[in-house]
């Protein structure tokens, strides 16, 4: 079934490959400083005509996992497309700082590539709080078929001004919560010590349930856990829990899927808008077939990863959604209206949604 959605979701990406637009080697992990590459060079042995480009893109996440990977492949096109002028040079593992850090120095322009997890863009502007809501969507595949119609298009143009191109997105997942005591429903979370994202509506969420929210920076969930300073970790999907080695650290898995939240990539707007229409036409391409292909290993990443949790010997807890929705409910009414969420604008996702019953 998982092959089969991921397929769909592949074919309606490349019937709509405008999803957001208007190296000779590529590595991985490198630990290279990064340099305000935005200039092209005066390579006179560039392999086709035009400037040739050297830039970086900064990923907090492990290599070779589905970030890394769709990042990689994003690369490769670009060399590819370009007859080897654009060189993506990838940065995993973040050796280039936190993801607030690098949306900083992609914003400044001394580093040309970012991506991120929505909830650390919306630091940087409202547009992005949308996601930040909880079950804003039914479902992961209700989710990117809106996307793809129209949303990602939208929330991309939404940046215009900012400092940031939107690219588009890449598949991160939905939350949910792994924890040492056993979750099932939303009263369970009464008095939980729970690492939520650094976003106040995200804390908000699990505060309307009664749980205790901390921002703890990523690289300290797995100590945080193993210290019994934090009871249970949120703010990340499934497969970077696996990737983060955080289940090794919790009993169970509540598998809530309270928000979605996909991964923005972004780039510094000058040098997007310094570049000529035919080279912003082969970055575009580039990315959007790289969407296609990371979305594809990122749902099968999620489910080899849900086995191997499982055969750890830790617990997945399956629940009522619309209980949890229910529960959370109080923080539309707090937020819709403010920090850049406009209810006419939920209206027509809700509206969205249901003519894709």
């Amino acid at each position: 079934m998982k092959k089969a959605i991921a397929l769909f979701l592949a074919l309606s990406m490349v019937i709509s490959l405008a999803a957001c637009s208007g190296g000779s080697q590529v590595t991985s992990g490198n630990t290279t400083p990064p340099t305000n590459s935005g200039a092209p060079s005066n390579d006179t042995n560039s392999p086709s005509d035009g400037p040739t480009y050297h830039w970086q893109v900064g990923n907090v996440l492990a290599a070779d996992q589905p970030w890394d990977l769709g990042l990689v492949k994003f690369a490769e096109l670009l060399n590819e497309y370009s007859g080897g002028r654009m060189e993506l040079t990838v940065q995993s593992g973040g050796v280039l700082g936190s993801e607030i850090a690098m949306l900083e120095s992609v914003q400044m322009g001394t580093l040309d590539f970012s991506i991120c997890s929505t909830p650390s863009m919306s630091g940087f502007v409202d547009s992005q709080n949308y996601f930040d809501l909880p079950y804003l969507f039914q479902s992961v595949e209700d989710a990117w078929a809106i996307m793809d119609d129209w949303l990602a298009a939208d929330r991309c143009a939404a940046l215009e001004g900012s400092g940031f191109k939107g690219l588009g997105y890449f598949e991160n997942g939905t939350y949910m919560v792994g924890s040492n005591v056993r979750i099932e429903h939303p009263e369970d979370m009464q008095g939980v010590r729970v690492r939520s994202h650094s976003s106040n509506l995200q804390s908000d969420s699990f505060a309307a349930i009664g749980a205790m929210p901390l921002s703890v920076a990523w690289g300290d969930i797995y100590t945080s856990l193993q210290q019994h300073t934090i009871d249970a970790v949120s703010g990340t999907t499934l497969t970077n829990m696996y990737g983060g080695k955080f289940y090794e650290q919790v009993k169970y898995i509540t598998m809530t899927n309270h928000h979605f939240i996909p991964s923005l990539v972004v780039m510094n707007e000058d040098l997007w808008n310094s570049l000529s229409s035919e080279d912003q036409e082969i970055v575009q391409k580039a990315f959007n077939e790289a969407v296609v292909y990371q979305r594809e290993i990122a749902f099968e990443y999620a489910e080899t990863y849900k086995n191997n949790i499982v055969d750890s010997g830790v617990e997945i807890i399956d629940v009522d959604t619309a209980e949890w929705a229910e529960a959370m409910s109080s923080v539309y009414d707090k937020y819709v209206g403010t920090v850049g969420i406009d209810a006419d604008m939920i209206t027509r996702i809700q509206e969205a949604e249901a003519a894709l019953q």
